[in-house]
């Protein structure tokens, strides 16, 4: 290979070969090979993809960018040969054949025409980034493929692909590796004393990074690419940069980059500065692969990325910051070495250990966009598509309870008519339900610019802009990004800009996009809000909301140094707007419970928001039955402890737990789980017949746990239990032992010595499956062995204890041959 010829020309013979041999074809090319930017254009000039080529990228503005540089390529404007489709913003034409969109406007072509016709070929660039969108891109694509069109060709393309797990997802892909230009990149250490994964100072405190940015600009030449966690970081960083280039009047162009920037801002940080000029871009990881910087040939890399994981126990997300994977600090080092050799300081230690790849995104994600689109392709669950992760169980739930609650699916998870019209407005679930409910509501309520203002609220919300958290205030003085927007939804709602907008409303259309966060202060000193779907949040405590008791949150987040979720948008709702407007959020419930704290039980009518009691009053009539029900309730509080266990009893539990784990361990069929988390889900089932007049807690005295306990098996269950984990074993003497069964070990029988002599195998359960253990007892029923291998000890150990049993107990038989002597209770006086 010459000098002149990128990395990817050099296994473009193979790559061809693959292409028209397989469906599917990964290619792992390092950054700068031309997979992106020369790749795509050889592949239009191929007669035998006569139809258009779909090219992905993760990113809007590389997206734009690669278009614009094909485009130029071919001595053509963007929207000829070469176009692109972003989210409200589209360039291309009939003569249109390669395609670069971003992921989210895959899965929206797949929606519209599910057998993508007119396309040949969909390349997933950069694939290796993993966002929610590109793997469910790639799974309808697989899905399609191998339902409708097995004529499709996938080509995968990455700089830093995990090969075992996509190549173990699609065995019978083709595989092509490209190998890097290879300028050299000297790699500096610059470790930061007392960096750990969880304390403050763990992502370097802001001068030691510019510190640092300093020591490269004045030993390296050429343009410089800082890599933070994130935009707090870029805006501080750049603050304090930019004083010391002005004290020192030095020709340095700063910029930011990140993805919230306007397109100008970015273009900026893109460009090569002017002559006599160096230039320091500080960017989150938008700059790891598919950006082309011009210049750069040195990389300060902080080692931290800012991740956002949600959590299906509380249905909020948590801001992280945690060190990058060794595959993004090849990336980011890489980009020093594009045009020649460079150099990367890197803020770490060279001993830090790194994860070879972090967590998939779609392992951390909200999850109800995408289940609202895989409904709509005609599945109700993840696992009936060819995921390369399948993501949690517990995210897939919260995300069909919300889908259900906006009545985007029904029941059985399949998408309703008002879920298709949500997925037309391309927004998220929440705000597309907004103004589609607003539109009802605007000719219920006669209510003019209702609609209207919903399209502004659903504008402002998806710009994702951070500001103070009033929003009604906000909506004030919206960016032109905002009201970029604002004028397509209400383009696409056939609607126009009303004079005045109806304000007023914005709590009650929030409340309907958001009618799990609706929350109600706690009236603390800390300004506490409990949510309706039960989590906590809180006010800044320089926010303008902080007096109003109610709100509906539109925007939270828990970060490392908080204990409650601290709110970012909100707005002010009242409980009469909700009675009035929205009364089926209301529900009254008869709430009963025995207050362990007070010993005597609570029977109250509540109003409840969600998990937010707004109003209580006494019950005058409680049942028997009620009463019952209630004791039940404070056993699922407490847990199974509230009831009264007899030693037998509990002897009967840790049976059933050890032998429902040894049926699952041996795949039986119909398992009957004993666990606490079982038994607590299921007390209607086995305990409440046995409690039946039970009114105080010391009458749980008087059930029968035993039969209720074994109500949850048929009858041949509890035949088949006794046979397989028998509750006593019969020894040679006759005598009947118990058996002390334990949930994480094999049953214990401690027996006299004496009793076992002729047993020469040790006593099995569960049709000789498990060995017991045996605890041989002295004549004074004192251990004098455990094991596990009675022939073993007799022909061993027992030797000893013959020896010192002997002259203990001279009355009792020792034999010389114990597994051949005859069993005894008795002494040798008795013998004879």
């Amino acid at each position: 290979m010459t000098l002149l010829m990128l990395p990817i020309e050099v296994i473009i013979p193979e790559l061809k070969q693959q292409l028209t041999l397989k469906q599917q074809v990964i290619l792992q090319a390092p950054p700068g090979a031309g997979k992106s930017t020369f790749l795509p254009l050889l592949l239009l000039k191929e007669s035998w993809f006569a139809g258009k080529i779909i090219m992905l990228e993760p990113r809007r503005l590389a997206a734009r960018n690669i278009a614009h540089y094909l485009a130029s390529q071919l001595g053509q404007e963007v929207g000829q040969q070469v176009g692109y489709r972003l989210r409200g913003e589209t360039k291309i034409s009939s003569e249109t054949q390669l395609e670069i969109v971003t992921e989210g406007i895959l899965v929206r072509l797949l929606q519209q025409d599910p057998e993508l016709n007119g396309v040949d070929l969909v390349i997933f660039d950069e694939f290796h980034e993993r966002n929610l969108q590109a793997d469910l891109g790639l799974a309808l694509c697989l899905d399609m493929q191998a339902t409708l069109r097995d004529n499709l060709t996938l080509l995968i393309m990455s700089a830093t692909l995990d090969n075992n797990a996509l190549q173990q997802h699609l065995p019978e892909a083709g595989y092509v590796s490209c190998e890097g230009r290879g300028f050299p990149i000297d790699t500096i250490y610059h470790p930061v004393v007392t960096r750990t994964a969880n304390s403050n100072d763990r992502y370097l405190q802001q001068t030691a990074l510019v510190s640092l940015i300093q020591k490269a600009f004045m030993e390296q030449e050429g343009n410089i690419l800082v890599f933070v966690a994130g935009v707090k970081e870029i805006l501080g960083c750049c603050q304090a940069l930019q004083t010391w280039i002005n004290n020192n009047n030095l020709a340095v162009l700063l910029a930011p980059l990140y993805g919230q920037l306007s397109l100008d801002a970015q273009q900026v940080a893109i460009r090569a500065p002017s002559n006599n000029q160096r230039k320091i871009v500080v960017a989150t990881n938008i700059a790891e692969t598919s950006l082309t910087i011009d210049g750069i040939t040195v990389v300060v890399d902080s080692g931290v990325e800012r991740s956002f994981k949600f959590q299906a126990q509380t249905g909020i997300g948590k801001l992280t910051s945690q060190f990058i994977s060794e595959a993004s600090a090849t990336q980011r080092a890489g980009r020093a070495g594009r045009l020649s050799a460079g150099t990367c300081y890197r803020l770490w230690a060279k001993e830090k250990r790194l994860n070879a790849q972090n967590d998939a995104p779609i392992l951390q994600s909200e999850l109800t966009a995408l289940m609202l689109e895989i409904s709509a392709w005609g599945v109700n669950h993840p696992k009936q598509l060819p995921f390369l992760t399948q993501p949690p169980e517990k995210h897939i739930q919260v995300a069909q309870q919300l889908l259900q609650a906006i009545n985007a699916i029904d029941i059985n998870g399949r998408c309703t008519k008002h879920g298709e019209q949500i997925i037309e407005f391309a927004l998220s679930p929440r705000l597309g339900h907004m103004l589609l409910t607003a539109k009802t509501l605007e000719k219920k309520l006669n209510v003019q610019g209702l609609l209207a203002l919903a399209c502004l609220l659903a504008a402002f919300l998806e710009s994702n802009e951070k500001s103070s958290d009033d929003i009604v205030a906000e909506l004030a003085s919206v960016s032109y990004q905002v009201k970029t927007q604002y004028k397509k939804l209400l383009k696409k709602c056939a609607i126009s800009a009303p004079t005045i907008l109806p304000l007023q409303y914005c709590g009650v259309l929030l409340a309907i996009a958001f009618p799990d966060r609706i929350a109600m202060s706690r009236n603390n000193a800390n300004h506490d809000y409990l949510l309706s779907n039960g989590a906590g949040a809180c006010l800044n405590q320089s926010s303008i909301l902080l007096n109003e008791k109610m709100l509906v949150v539109a925007d939270l987040a828990l970060s490392e140094q908080q204990t409650n979720s601290l709110i970012y948008k909100a707005c002010a709702i009242s409980l009469d707007e909700i009675k009035a407007l929205l009364p089926d959020y209301l529900t009254s419930t008869d709430y009963l419970f025995w207050s362990l704290k007070e010993n005597k039980l609570i029977a109250e009518k509540r109003l409840m928001l969600g998990k937010i009691c707004i109003s209580r009053v006494p019950l005058n009539k409680v049942t028997k039955e009620q009463k019952c029900e209630a004791l039940l309730n404070g056993v699922r509080q407490v847990g199974l402890s509230m009831l009264f266990w007899s030693d037998s009893n509990k002897a009967l539990l840790t049976r059933l737990r050890y032998a429902s784990l040894q049926y699952e361990l041996a795949n039986k069929d119909k398992v009957i789980d004993y666990s606490e988390e079982a038994l607590l889900n299921e007390l209607d089932i086995w305990l409440a017949p046995f409690c039946i007049g039970i009114t105080q807690p010391e009458q749980f005295k008087k059930v029968d746990l035993k039969a209720a306990l074994l109500s949850r098996l048929s009858w041949e269950q509890q035949q088949k239990l006794d046979r397989d984990f028998p509750q006593a074993i019969v020894v040679p003497t006759g005598s009947t032992i118990k058996l002390t069964y334990r949930e994480q070990q094999v049953p214990l029988l401690s027996v006299k010595m004496q009793e076992l002599y002729g047993q020469a195998q040790t006593p099995s359960i569960f049709d000789g499956k498990i060995d017991i253990q045996l605890a041989l007892l002295s004549p004074a029923m004192k251990p004098l062995q455990l094991t596990q291998n009675l022939d073993s000890f007799w022909s061993g150990a027992y030797k000893e204890v013959q020896k010192e049993m002997k002259g203990r107990y001279p009355k009792h038989f020792w034999p010389d041959d114990p597994a051949t002597a005859v069993a005894t209770r008795k002494t040798k006086k008795h013998l004879s």
